[in-house]
């Protein structure tokens, strides 16, 4: 299937996601957030997201992604958070029935209610929050994509995960992506494209050149933020 390029959308992984957002590739992160634009819709999703396919394609791919459980951690995850920040708005809208005269006194009464019991609650409840704790592996997956990014040497990989336990972040590497390869299927991404950099140790190979191996202190981290 031919594929489609063009420019992006305004779709772009949340910068202040979660842990179960940051867990997801780039793309899913985008089809996440885009749930939310779609008002639900999950093929509407894809295609804000920048998939293109025709519908049947859409609607299996996308029955396919939301079904990931790390997918649906991280929805969970981004309605908590959405949830959180939108309760000024929702304060202020109770506040404003409350006080508005001209509202029905049954309005204003339910406003009342709602801003008291939240005060002071008549009996006690169980909070619960969502969190989504990553697993060792997905960790060393997540640092092994911040180097990626980073474009750092080989010696860095190697320095961070042994010379024994790089091979098996590779394969775990290797899968994942296979198996998201799997569920986008023939569906195409039409508005992003992701171009692989040689990193400093291939480019020394080609060339010849000697190449510093040292990653600064702090980028992965601040790669992972």
């Amino acid at each position: 299937m031919k594929m489609v390029r063009r420019k992006p959308t305004s779709i772009e992984p949340v910068p202040e996601a979660g842990p179960a957002m940051r867990a997801l590739p780039a793309r899913w992160q985008r089809c996440v957030d885009a749930l939310f634009v779609s008002g639900g819709d999950r093929s509407a999703a894809l295609r804000l997201a920048g998939y293109e396919g025709k519908p049947e394609s859409m609607n299996v791919m996308a029955s396919r992604i939301f079904a990931d459980d790390r997918v649906r951690a991280a929805v969970k995850e981004e309605c908590t958070r959405r949830i959180d920040i939108s309760e000024p708005e929702l304060y202020s809208v109770a506040m404003n029935i409350l006080r508005d005269q001209n509202e029905k006194a049954a309005d204003r009464l339910r406003a009342v209610s709602m801003v008291w019991d939240r005060a002071n609650p008549v009996m006690s409840k169980h909070r619960i929050e969502v969190e989504h704790y990553l697993s060792q592996p997905e960790l060393e997956m997540q640092h092994y994509r911040a180097l990626q990014k980073l474009g750092a040497p080989r010696d860095a990989f190697l320095a961070r995960f042994g010379p024994n336990g790089l091979p098996r972040i590779e394969q775990m590497i290797a899968a994942d992506e296979a198996k998201r390869r799997q569920i986008e299927g023939d569906v195409i991404e039409a508005d992003y494209e992701e171009v692989e950099v040689a990193s400093p140790v291939q480019k020394a190979v080609t060339t010849g050149h000697n190449v510093e191996t040292t990653v600064p202190a702090g980028t992965v981290d601040e790669a992972l933020e």
